[in-house]
Parts: structure tokens; C-alpha cells; sequence
């Protein structure tokens, strides 16, 4: 049987392990924008500008490091 993903975690560095967490992050981020440009017409998704993306990634820490949870909400 394969290796659970808390034991891969766990037997690396921690410098691994936060870069790993890192690209997560952006991932769900990058994930969350496209979601949201796919929602507002049909036809192609448009690029994520990488500043924007940038923006919310460093807004997220942010709030965060302060204990808090960022939400984001577009009515439409």
C-alpha cells in the first residue's frame, strides 16, 4: 500500500514542505480567479494577470498573519 500523504509530509525538510505549501496556495487562488472569470460570460477564460494574483496571495497572508480568514464575495 501506498504512502499516505502525512507520512510524505512528514519525512521531509521543512523548507520542502513550505515551498510545497506554497504552490498549494497559489494553486487554490489561481483556481478560485478562474472560476470566478469563467462565471462572468461565455467564451474563453481571460489570463490572470500575474499582479493580480500576486495581490491576492500577499492580501491572503496578510489577513492571515493576523489570525483571520479572507473571504471574497461577487454578487453577480
Amino acid at each position: 500500500m501506498g504512502r499516505t500523504l502525512e507520512d510524505m509530509i512528514s519525512s521531509e525538510s521543512p523548507e520542502v514542505v513550505q515551498r510545497a505549501k506554497a504552490l498549494a496556495e497559489e494553486q487554490l487562488v489561481r483556481l478560485s480567479v478562474t472560476k470566478l472569470l469563467s462565471n462572468l460570460g461565455p467564451g474563453d477564460v481571460p489570463a490572470i494577470d500575474p499582479d493580480v494574483l500576486d495581490s491576492l496571495l500577499s492580501l491572503k497572508r496578510l489577513v492571515e498573519s493576523h489570525d483571520c480568514r479572507l473571504s471574497l464575495f461577487v454578487h453577480m
